[in-house]
């Protein structure tokens, strides 16, 4: 008996810690909320195959603990709204052409689109398909300007000739990722090592399978604000990317955004714990 009152005392210690900031583990936001797909418009793939990518993502991301549904580009503005600044962690997808009703093309919204609200308020997007923000209404209107504007920063993606191979962390989170030979619109990592703001989370793939200098797919995350913007197989060659696109992308939600980013409820995890030592489970 006293063994496992010695025990719980522990485990309530710890998680003290956790809610006084005593840890230095990084806080997350409470839950993958709300995911928007938007996939009304595409480039540098199609309709179809941007609908099926689409289908498997919500056929297959848990929706248990994340609502997750289509919307048009009137709509998608009001998920943004809606889903700004709340404290979970709220997700867009877009399939390399973005929202005019999220952001003006031709990057007349310095500050405050509801684009840069949404990311500013610890939110996310991913990507996949053509240039992230450089599509829209008008075609290359926002050009590579929608990036750096966007997230304040200095980013270019100009990757031609560029290849990638899964990382250790590719292979863990997407097993579905292949390398791919024409991953022509990577961040480059430098860049992002170099700015004060943004820090890179996550490479999935890389030039060099680990330790590259242009990384796809790859999670950025700010260091104050603690959006993040990923790219996820940004190309337009069909094949076996289109095959993939979806696969890799609900990965990336499943494996390692819900098992690395989501805070842990320490109460509820006190309480768990307890559960397990009246049960016998904790000696």
């Amino acid at each position: 008996m006293f063994s496992k009152i010695c025990k719980f005392v522990l485990i309530f210690v710890f998680s003290l810690s956790s809610i006084t900031g005593v840890s230095n583990a990084k806080v997350g936001p409470a839950s993958i909320h709300k995911i928007a797909i938007f996939n009304e418009k595409a480039s540098w793939t199609d309709a179809a195959s941007a609908k099926k990518a689409t289908d498997f993502i919500m056929k297959n991301v848990d929706s248990v603990s994340s609502e997750i549904k289509v919307y048009n580009d009137a709509d998608i503005a009001g998920f943004a709204e809606e889903n700004t600044d709340d404290g979970n962690l709220d997700i867009i997808i877009t399939f390399g052409y973005f929202p005019v009703s999220l952001y003006t093309p031709g990057n007349t919204q310095k500050e405050d689109s509801l684009a840069e609200q949404f990311l500013e308020g610890g939110d996310m997007f991913i990507n996949t398909a053509d240039y992230i923000f450089y599509v829209t209404e008008g075609g290359g209107k926002n050009g590579e300007n929608g990036l750096k504007t966007i997230t304040d920063s200095t980013f270019d993606m100009w990757g031609d000739g560029n290849s990638s191979k899964p990382t250790a962390d590719g292979k863990k989170y997407t097993p579905s990722l292949k390398a791919f030979s024409n991953a022509q619109r990577p961040f480059k990592v430098d860049q992002i090592k170099a700015d004060k703001n943004w820090e890179v989370e996550v490479v999935f793939g890389d030039n060099d399978g680990g330790g590259g200098s242009m990384a796809d797919p790859i999670i950025i995350r700010h260091k104050e604000h603690n959006g993040r913007v990923c790219i996820a197989l940004q190309t337009g060659v069909p094949d076996p990317i289109e095959a993939i696109r979806g696969k890799v992308i609900h990965e990336i939600i499943d494996n390692y955004l819900k098992l690395n980013v989501i805070a842990v409820d320490p109460v509820a995890k006190i309480a768990a714990a307890w559960g397990d030592i009246k049960k016998g489970s904790i000696k």
